[in-house]
């Protein structure tokens, strides 16, 4: 079967948001076409407990190995853990790779590869680096590593990224317009760079007509009102003042207008932080939840239309939003900007939602009298649409070919 065995290594927990949606899935679809996985992850204390009952049944029915890493969690050791994790990884990738015997290392992003480039190395194994984004310039953008230490933090990453990238067997990237940059940064790189979106499972995420009358009702809503949804952080390098001011611009145009946060939000922060933008917001337009993964779906089907505005960068090429898929496959038109990864492709024309060519105000009133004109495509064609590019069961073929060409390369040897 041309099946391999592989070590995945990855700094986020199974039982997290990203490590449920994003890492599971694809080691589970990995095993299911009958390679032989390990995992070696980071995982939270304070998260056992759904651990045991959800994430632990799953491995054991999939038949992964899992070798997890418990994050320290009091103030003093967690900061210190930071410094210590790198080490701590690849003292346990060592082991891992003399009792499991692999083929090849699977790095997911960068804070893995001071353990993964060394065992690499002197283990001789080959080695892809899941890039996903571009992190070192994110963290820069977003105005996370700022002064001294944070310009340290940042040169140490990027000689991590450098060594990555030149040395990786294959990489890969969320999106073409990242595979063009790393092709630019190393030549090489676009003859092994494989292009992966962020993949949502379509079984969970899809429209639902019985789970939003339902969700719809709990959450207070009438049948005239109309939700924009924000699923996700509100963090720095997000266009927060364009969400406020596109819901006051559709509530203008003479609609009913409501905003859905989901995620860890604050009613009266939102309210506070869009004074700052010159706009004034009724807390009741607002409502904030912050549900489970598995919940998510119920509440996407709540709403009308998704946005995802994110500021355009270098690290926003990078980018394939999750939030995108899950808005998509739940048959959500979006409303998104220019100069994020692949999503003019993502949304060709005005059926699947509006691009946003500037964040202004008349960019913005006339994305809200588009809106308000005529109506985006039904759920079910904007679901289809999202089929091909973001199923988990292409994101799964498209991993299981990589991993054969591994093993094609491992028999030529």
């Amino acid at each position: 079967m041309n099946a391999i065995r592989s070590i995945f290594v990855t700094n986020n927990g199974l039982s997290d948001h990203i490590g449920a949606a994003q890492v599971l899935p694809y080691l589970e679809g990995l095993a299911a076409r009958g390679h032989q996985i390990a995992c070696l992850s980071v995982e939270h204390p304070e998260r056992q407990e759904e651990f045991v009952t959800t994430i632990a049944p799953r491995l054991q029915r999939a038949g992964i190995e899992h070798s997890p890493i418990l994050r320290r969690a009091l103030p003093l050791t967690g900061k210190l853990d930071r410094f210590a994790m790198p080490g701590r990884m690849q003292n346990r990738l060592e082991k891992l790779v003399e009792t499991f015997q692999p083929d090849m290392i699977h790095c997911r992003s960068y804070m893995p590869l001071g353990a993964v480039l060394p065992v690499s190395a002197q283990y001789n194994l080959p080695f892809v680096f899941d890039m996903r984004g571009f992190w070192v310039d994110e963290r820069c953008e977003a105005g996370i590593w700022q002064g001294p230490i944070g310009r340290g933090i940042a040169r140490h990453f990027r000689k991590l990224e450098t060594r990555a990238i030149s040395r990786a067997n294959a990489i890969v990237a969320l999106t073409h317009d990242a595979k063009s940059i790393i092709s630019a940064r190393r030549p090489s790189a676009g003859t092994v760079t494989n292009v992966i979106p962020c993949s949502v499972d379509q079984t969970r995420f899809r429209p639902d007509k019985i789970l939003r009358a339902s969700a719809r009702r709990a959450l207070g809503y009438s049948a005239k009102d109309v939700v924009l949804v924000h699923l996700g952080s509100a963090g720095p390098l997000y266009q927060m003042g364009t969400t406020y001011r596109l819901l006051t611009a559709l509530q203008a145009q003479g609609m009913r207008a409501r905003l859905l946060l989901v995620g860890d939000h604050d009613a009266q922060q939102h309210v506070r932080a869009a004074k700052g933008y010159g706009v004034t917001l009724d807390i009741a337009h607002l409502t904030c939840r912050k549900v489970p993964h598995d919940e998510v779906p119920a509440l996407l089907n709540a709403a009308d239309i998704g946005l995802s505005f994110r500021i355009a960068s270098t690290s926003s090429l990078g980018v394939s939003a999750t939030k995108v898929g899950e808005y998509l496959s739940c048959g959500l038109p979006v409303i998104s900007n220019t100069g994020i990864g692949d999503i003019n492709d993502i949304l060709p024309d005005r059926r699947f939602g509006l691009v946003l060519a500037h964040h202004d105000t008349p960019a913005i009133e006339h994305a809200a009298r588009t809106i308000a004109s005529a109506p985006f495509a039904s759920r079910s064609v904007i679901r289809a649409h999202a089929a091909g590019r973001f199923s988990l069961e292409h994101a799964g073929a498209a991993y299981d070919a990589l991993y054969r060409s591994f093993a094609g390369e491992r028999q030529a040897a």
